[in-house]
């Protein structure tokens, strides 16, 4: 995984520097709208230098996607193995929204680039970013499958569609939330307390079992190129 430029105590290099100058960029102006020598200008540095880390300004972004994902992820892993062991898939869910949100608007503007940017590619760009991000989307239906199997989830209630809701709206929150009106943890309360409703209170009998596989499942990242 690439370095978090934010990491105290670790000096950014020049190719550092780029990409967080870069993902300023692309979060507030879009990627249409920067070119590489605006993103040479806000680096302090030759357009020649952007040239001898990455080809183009795709490359760049490219890079940007694997570090906004892969930061949320480790984030998200991190907070589900701190659970207890037999910990229930609704608490799996729960950690993976406060991992997801504390990521999310701990490292801007890289996550919020990834979160933000839905925009048309080329093929050969979004053939590079489909599977970084797919890999990330897959991890969170098996989360909500093993909650459905274990009886967790309200009956009704499809995974295929819950996914993208839970995730849009974690994404969504970096558009209009603003830490100076209240906290990132009120932020993570909130939201698990939105998505309260989604759960039995307790699995059926009949689902038991598959509670206490979805508490062994172990967490496995998807691979970024």
């Amino acid at each position: 995984m690439s370095a978090v430029l934010e990491e105290p105590g670790r000096l950014p290099n020049a190719r550092d520097i780029i990409l967080r100058e870069a993902a300023v960029l692309f979060s507030t102006k879009g990627f249409a709208e920067s070119g590489l020598r605006e993103i040479a200008d806000k680096a302090g540095i030759r357009s020649s230098t952007v040239y001898y880390y990455f080809a183009s300004k795709e490359r760049i972004y490219e890079e940007i996607i694997r570090i906004a994902v892969d930061t949320i992820f480790a984030s998200v892993s991190a907070e589900i193995a701190a659970l207890p062991d037999g910990a229930t898939p609704r608490l799996r869910v729960e950690a993976a929204i406060r991992g997801h949100l504390r990521a999310l608007h701990g490292n801007k503007p890289f996550t919020s680039t990834n979160a933000q940017s839905r925009i048309k590619l080329p093929e050969a760009v979004s053939s590079v970013i489909r599977p970084v991000r797919d890999g990330y989307s897959a991890f969170w239906r098996k989360l909500l499958d093993e909650a459905l199997a274990a009886g967790w989830l309200k009956q009704g209630l499809e995974p295929r569609m819950l996914r993208p809701l839970i995730l849009g709206t974690l994404n969504r929150t970096v558009g209009w939330f603003d830490e100076r009106e209240g906290s990132v943890q009120a932020l993570i309360d909130t939201t698990i307390t939105t998505f309260s409703g989604i759960w039995n209170e307790a699995p059926p009998a009949r689902a038991k079992s598959g509670a206490k596989s979805a508490a062994k499942a172990t967490v496995s990242r998807p691979r970024s190129r």
